[in-house]
This record gives structure tokens, sequence and C-alpha cells, in this order.
């Protein structure tokens, strides 16, 4: 180890263990990240209407504790997929994973098993599921993207299937990219990237951020004209791709794909039904995190419609909104397996690397723990809707 790397590392620790709350990694992810990656991360579509009702939602959540039932000890494990996982916390796959941090995909996926959990990696994550499989050796599951249709899908799950990974996640609510318009006002939208016409502003954003500067030229990383990615890979500042699946290309990979699949993007019963006959084994409650159709219900608001839907036919995971531990817990009383949390991990990324995302994982499974205590439930499978204050119709 060199010693700017060390000098980083022990920045990271420091950093890391100064973040109580995913608000926390928040506020020290926008400190140190150029404001063009802060706002790709932090922003939506359009006014961001969904995006605050994604989180709203779980604000209107009241729960019905049970008193006098002493200091229970919770049990948080589930079984995803097949998968005994220690608590039921993923991390979703999102884009730009490779320039938040050094340790980059490959290092969230190494927290994610130190913690007994999976991390979904991206297509446009920014490295390769090779090289990410072979970095983290941890267990990886694969999200799709496929801008240029099926040929190129295949070939993307022919090098997922090689590479170890073994449930392909295919995300449906991409046909076109929303209007993201933070990103806008930073002068890259898509096709984003670095080119003469804000290469000056944005230059500017990332002399002011020298630490972050330094960390990505520690792997090779560069900002030129070409965009930003390893040094001789031209791969765009900003991350993105319309992926415009039909249910019957859906079909069509669940026929060639030998693992697991999971539909990303539902948001009513009849779509989860179309995912279930398509051949998906679970099916994700997602409104892509606001960053798509703004004005689409808040997750946690569709869930219940989705769970009564596939019934036993598909497991239905979440993402969307997830800041607590708390979350968690009303998720699966409402019907969910488990939860897919994106921003909050990359807000711990961009903190303090592989240890800021395991230092949220930890504060999620703590505030988890403490939420089940104090509703005196034992276990997470006994949680369903007699833990909330539901009202009465």
């Amino acid at each position: 180890m060199s010693v700017l790397d060390d000098l980083l590392a022990r920045a990271d620790a420091r950093s890391a263990q100064r973040l109580h709350s995913v608000r926390d990694a928040r506020r020290t992810a926008r400190r140190k990240l150029p404001a063009v990656v802060f706002d790709y991360v932090d922003g939506a579509a359009d006014d961001e209407v969904t995006m605050r009702r994604n989180e709203d939602a779980f604000g209107s959540v009241a729960f019905r504790p049970r008193m006098a039932s002493g200091l229970v000890e919770p049990r948080l494990g589930v079984t995803v997929l097949g998968k005994e996982i220690d608590f039921p916390v993923l991390l979703a796959p999102c884009g730009l994973v490779r320039l938040l941090h050094a340790d980059g995909p490959a290092g969230v996926a190494r927290a994610a098993a130190s913690r007994g959990t999976v991390s979904v990696l991206s297509t446009v994550a920014g490295s390769p599921v090779e090289a990410v499989a072979s970095e983290s050796k941890a267990p990886l599951w694969f999200q799709l993207y496929s801008a240029a249709g099926l040929r190129e899908a295949d070939s993307l799950c022919d090098r997922a299937a090689a590479a170890g990974v073994d449930v392909l996640m295919v995300t449906v609510d991409t046909p076109t990219l929303g209007n993201r318009e933070r990103d806008v006002r930073h002068g890259v939208a898509p096709p984003l990237r670095v080119d003469a016409h804000n290469a000056v502003p944005l230059g500017v954003q990332v002399l002011a951020r020298p630490r972050w500067a330094a960390q990505l030229a520690s792997t090779g990383i560069r900002l030129s004209s070409r965009g930003a990615g390893p040094a001789g890979h031209g791969s765009g500042l900003l991350s993105s791709v319309a992926s415009p699946f039909s249910w019957d290309d859906v079909a069509h990979l669940r026929s060639r794909w030998e693992g697991r699949l999971v539909v990303k993007g539902v948001l009513s019963g009849a779509d989860a039904r179309q995912a279930v006959g398509a051949g998906a084994d679970a099916v994700v409650v997602s409104n892509h995190g606001g960053r798509q159709l703004d004005g689409a219900p808040a997750t946690l608001q569709a869930l219940p419609g989705v769970v009564a839907a596939v019934g036993g036919d598909a497991e239905v995971l979440i993402d969307g909104g997830i800041r607590r531990g708390s979350h968690v817990v009303a998720a699966l009383a409402l019907g969910a397996r488990a939860v897919l949390i994106g921003r909050p991990y990359l807000f711990g990324l961009a903190s303090a690397g592989e240890l800021g995302v395991e230092r949220v994982l930890d504060i999620l499974r703590a505030e988890m723990r403490r939420t089940m205590v104090l509703m005196g439930c034992p276990s997470v499978d006994q949680l369903g809707l007699d833990w909330l204050d539901v009202p009465r119709t």
C-alpha cells in the first residue's frame, strides 16, 4: 500500500465512524463529491414528486406495538430466492458506482457479503461483471440493461453466467430515460459525457474535491474529453441507458437463463402477474427511485396490491424511500420478503468506501432490531398487518 493509499484508507475509517444515520452519510457524500456526481445520485425526474412520495409514505406508517413482551432478541434472517441472508436488506443495482469511490462495485459486493447479504451489479455501474466477480469474490446478482436489443442482452447474460452470477434482474421501467433536471443544469444531459461545452465548469467542480480526485486517480480512473473511466476507456461521465424490454423479451430471457430471474419496476398487480407469466421468480416493486416517471405512486403504497396479485407464485421485494431500519420493518409487515436500498449505500460508499457501505448496513440493522424490540416482535417472519395501525374503512 502506498503512502497515499494509506492516508486515504485512514480518512475513510474516520469518516465511517462519524456516520450515525443515512442522513449523516448523505451530508458527508455531499461534501466529498463534485456537485455533478452528487446530484446524479441524489436527484430524480422532473419535480422529484415521486422521490418525495417514496419517503413520505414510510413517514405515514404507524406501528402497533405489543407491550410487556420483555426484552426480545428479534431474528432478522430471511430466505430470498433460496438464499439465506442475515437481514432483509439487499443492495440495489445503481449506475455510476465506479465514480463514487475507488473501492467501486467490488467494494460494494464485499461489504454486502461481510454483512450477510448480496449486492446487485448494474450493467451501467462502470465495471464489467467479470471484474467485479473476480475482485469481490462475493455472491453477486446482475441487473440487465440493453439498449441494443436482445442480441446484446443475450451476450450480457452469457457473460454474467460465466462470471458465476446465478440471479438475473431485468428492469422494465426504462423504455426511455426520465427527465433528470439536475443533470441537465450541470450541462450533462444524455448522452452524459464531458465535452467542450461542459469541461470547464465540471473541471472546476473536480478541482474543488481533491480527495475524491486522488482516490479515483489511485485506481487509474481519469477524467478527459472522452469521459470518465479506467484509463483508455471512454465510458462517459454519467452512465445511463434506455432499455425498452417487452414481456416477450422477458420471456425470451427466462428461456435462456438457467438461474433465478427477477423483474424490477412493477407498480401494479396486473404488471406483477405479467412478470410471473413471463417466468419471473420474484418481482421488485420499484419506481426507479423517482428517476423515471414523475407522478408515479410511492412503492410502499403499491406494495399491498402487488403482494395480493402474485400470492405465493413469486417473491415480492421493494425499493424506494427506505432510509431507516423502521422502514424495512414496515415494508415486511406489508408483505415484502426483503427490501433493496440504493441511495443510502451510495452515500455510504462516497463517504467512506467499502467501510461506509458496511457502516450504512450496520446502522440499518441496528435500527431494525431496535424497532422490533420496541414493538415486541420476535422475528421478521411474524411481521404482518396486525403489527401496523391500519385505518379501518
